[in-house]
């Protein structure tokens, strides 16, 4: 396992997108009978991953091979007839599973490739905005898994005030906190509960907040 200090690397924009392409192909849903051939674009944000990959992998074979399975991943999207979605709780999900595969530990303030789905959203301002930068499906309505009144704009929206509010007051963003943000809130906000639901887990709802 490969462990790194925080100042050792810094994770670029491009290859921020290209841990979104590579994401939004893993699971074995997508299938390719025909690969794209990279675009000078892709061809940028491969190169950026690249770079990502030898501040954290130490030997050349490893680095190879990911980045194989990083181009194979990103033709992979290309090809597809329609825009591949990547909702930001699969992405925290499959993350782990990628960190794991390639024998990276995630540490608390280092920077590591794959980033997180937060990480993300801050460099591209929301998480629709960073799956558009990389080419993938947005969602402009959302469908709500929890109150339907609330659709994913509203959700995301919701956390990231939350989210800004406890920082403003140096509060823990708990689930707990949450609920009673929720409750002085009500009607405006969706409930605690209905985040949960709707993210899968309290931790990949703060993960959205941008």
């Amino acid at each position: 396992m490969t462990d790194f200090a925080a100042d050792k690397t810094h994770i670029s924009s491009p290859a921020v997108l290209g841990a979104l392409l590579f994401i939004a192909a893993t699971g074995g849903y997508l299938r390719s009978t025909s690969p794209s051939a990279l675009g000078p674009k892709d061809r940028e944000i491969l190169a950026e991953v690249e770079v990502a990959l030898r501040n954290q992998l130490s030997d050349e074979p490893g680095v190879k091979k990911a980045l194989a399975e990083v181009s194979d991943s990103i033709s992979c999207v290309r090809s597809q007839a329609e825009a591949v979605s990547l909702t930001a709780a699969k992405y925290e999900k499959q993350r782990t599973a990628v960190l794991a595969h390639l024998g990276v530990a995630s540490i608390k303030g280092a920077s590591v490739w794959p980033p997180t789905s937060q990480t993300a959203v801050q460099r591209f301002g929301s998480w629709n905005d960073a799956l558009k930068a990389a080419g993938l499906a947005t969602s402009s309505s959302g469908r709500a898994r929890g109150q339907l009144r609330f659709d994913e704009a509203a959700y995301d929206k919701a956390i990231a005030m939350f989210v800004a509010d406890c920082d403003d007051r140096d509060l823990g963003a708990t689930y707990k906190a949450y609920g009673e943000y929720a409750a002085e809130h009500k009607g405006e906000v969706p409930s605690a509960a209905a985040v949960r639901k709707f993210y899968g887990s309290w931790n990949a709802a703060l993960a959205s907040a941008g």
